[in-house]
């Protein structure tokens, strides 16, 4: 999914790489699917530490259970 790359004058002086890095959309593609992946990362990780509270909490219960019959 790449677009268009805008051809811009070339003029004297500096402008011309800022110009050039700035038409330029060949990262676009991998930066967005870097921010996905980061963001199924975060989720994961919040998710597993939400399940292995639960889960610890659960088995603390049984202890506890088991430690007084």
């Amino acid at each position: 999914m790449s677009g268009p790359v805008v051809e811009m004058p070339e003029r004297a002086g500096t402008a011309s790489p800022i110009r050039r890095f700035a038409a330029d959309v060949r990262g676009a593609t991998s930066i967005e699917y870097a921010l996905i992946a980061g963001f199924v990362f975060l989720v994961a990780v919040g998710s597993i530490r939400l399940y292995a509270s639960r889960v610890g909490q659960v088995y603390a219960t049984i202890g506890n259970t088991i430690s007084q019959n």
